[in-house]
């Protein structure tokens, strides 16, 4: 059979026809150079905006990684590990460099938000963190992400992940932790709005619930292991059935008053309460309005014109005096919570106060409760706190465990011993409040507008602290503001600095709720922990 013969004429043609296109030199210099205007165009103008604020451009920032290089490599004990501390360094400074460049763009700042209302309004785009739903519903990636992603305990699944991602044995060792010391454990996992409210999710979800496939085998390994449990996203369903109405905010992350509520009564159940007179009852009901923070991580140049405020009737607890309720550090039941326990109780979140969680709880209890509860603290952070200060375990029956559902798949599960409590007379309360060191490491704040927590607060290792007492310390300071990084963006890990700092304990109440950053490994464990209220300055 004879081949058949391939027509190559077109090719031919196009190869004629680009032979013999004639660009002038003009045009080419032109095009050249609109090439590289465009290219250099906006790192120009950051530059020149950032000399006309008589600010050091931040583009010439990475020369300190430098100097870090060498201090890593000098504080080695040997070549192999000096390679290893430099090269970590290296890598550290290049990530936080690139970080910071990406936040400070004047690009970022001015024109994302009109680009992303105009994706939103017109395409019904959201962004990598916050996806539209039907009806003006919202939704965060991360929940969705836990009910469409692999389940969290698939051994498949752990072994590309930390080993602090398996939530189970840091669970069983706080139980047995808390059991050695005579005190009950009770786990509250908090369902998210695509378990409880899927329908707005997308048109072809007719029912509730979603699950993440491992959330069933969680429970059983709960119940198989004794830690006792509340299951919320059973009680929240049981109401949704009842009233036909959604458990969740529109355009926040976060529950209902009343679904709220309704687990509180669910909690209170697992507790012998014996009748006594009244502590606490329901104060007067509250309207509140406000955009939910989806809404602000959005970040969208004007809110009210695609999103309305929102309405949430809320009603705070109160004593016989009509006083709010407050925590009591004495209760014989402590409560560890992140932002679904704050949500309704601090007005730093937008949504009223004295009408969260606890307070809800130590109604139906009609008994006094201690609290704590931070933001984006669920899987660690409270955990961590717990263990600075074990005493608030002195007079303890019941510790509740809450925390929000997407951490068994996202969270940092570290194993936290708790250690013994020390007597009050060698327990030491730092009292300086100058304090001039070196910076050894520092967390960073998020990407403003990836977290749905418009305040943030970041931590500094600061060490070779003169006079040497203490020698190393731990301070906390404003990493994010109203959704606009601080200053302390601009620290780095070498910087001598000069800080005005308080004791943390004598501000905890007012920042401790606060999302933030801590530093892990050894540095976590240090007792001596400051508040900076002012963000350092740098000794040049």
């Amino acid at each position: 059979m004879t081949p058949k013969k391939i027509d190559n004429r077109r090719e031919e043609a196009a190869v004629r026809e680009v032979g013999v296109t004639a660009i002038s030199c003009r045009l080419q210099k032109i095009v050249v150079g609109v090439f590289f205007l465009t290219l250099l165009s906006v790192p120009l103008t950051q530059i020149v905006l950032e000399f006309s604020a008589r600010d050091w451009p931040r583009c010439f920032h990475i020369v300190r990684a430098i100097p870090n290089v060498a201090k890593a490599f000098r504080e080695s004990p040997s070549l192999v590990s000096g390679i290893s501390a430099s090269n970590a360094s290296l890598k550290r400074d290049f990530k936080n460099y690139e970080k910071t460049l990406e936040e400070e763009s004047f690009l970022m700042r001015r024109a994302l938000p009109t680009v992303q209302h105009l994706g939103l309004r017109y395409l019904g785009l959201g962004n990598e963190k916050v996806y539209p739903g039907r009806e003006g519903e919202l939704f965060y990636r991360p929940d969705v992400d836990y009910v469409a992603g692999p389940g969290f305990l698939d051994p498949a699944e752990l072994r590309h992940r930390p080993n602090s991602a398996n939530p189970l044995p840091a669970l069983l060792k706080f139980r047995d932790d808390l059991a050695a010391r005579g005190i009950r454990l009770i786990v509250v996992p908090v369902p998210l709005k695509p378990v409880v409210d899927p329908e707005c999710l997308a048109g072809s979800i007719s029912q509730s619930p979603l699950q993440n496939p491992s959330f069933d085998d969680f429970l059983a390994q709960l119940e198989k292991n004794g830690i006792e449990f509340v299951d919320a996203c059973e009680a929240i369903l049981d109401q949704k059935r009842s009233t036909g109405r959604a458990q969740f905010l529109k355009t926040d992350s976060h529950w209902t008053p009343s679904a709220m509520e309704c687990v509180a009564r669910r909690v209170a159940e697992k507790i012998p309460s014996p009748k006594k007179p009244l502590l606490w009852s329901r104060g007067k009901p509250q309207s509140v309005r406000n955009h939910g923070d989806l809404v602000a991580m959005l970040r969208l140049s004007d809110l009210a014109a695609i999103y309305p405020l929102e309405e949430a009737v809320v009603t705070p607890v109160v004593g016989p005096d009509a006083a709010p309720w407050v925590h009591d550090p004495s209760a014989e039941i402590l409560l560890l919570g992140d932002s679904f326990t704050n949500i309704y109780s601090h007005q730093d979140l937008g949504w009223g106060c004295s009408a969260g969680f606890a307070e809800h709880l130590s109604l139906a209890l009609q008994k006094p409760l201690d609290r704590i509860a931070i933001n984006a603290g669920g899987a660690f952070t409270t955990r961590q706190t717990l263990v600075r200060s074990p005493e608030r375990l002195e007079g303890k029956k019941i510790v509740i465990y809450e925390f929000a559902m997407r951490d068994l798949a996202c969270g940092d599960w570290k194993v936290l011993p708790l250690p013994e409590a020390k007597p009050v007379a060698e327990k030491q309360t730092p009292s300086r409040d100058d304090l001039f060191g070196t910076i050894k490491d520092i967390t960073r704040a998020p990407k403003p507008g990836s977290v749905p927590y418009k305040d943030l607060i970041v931590c500094i290792h600061l060490t070779d602290i003169d006079g040497g007492s203490p020698a190393e310390a731990l301070v906390f300071l404003h990493g994010m503001k109203n959704n606009i990084p601080t200053a302390a963006s601009s620290l780095s890990p070498g910087d001598r600095i000069h800080i005005q700092s308080v004791p943390w304990g004598s501000v905890e109440d007012k920042y401790g709720a606060f999302n933030r950053k801590e530093i892990n490994g050894p540095a976590a464990e240090l007792e001596d922990i400051f508040w900076s209220e002012a963000i350092p300055e740098v000794d040049r």
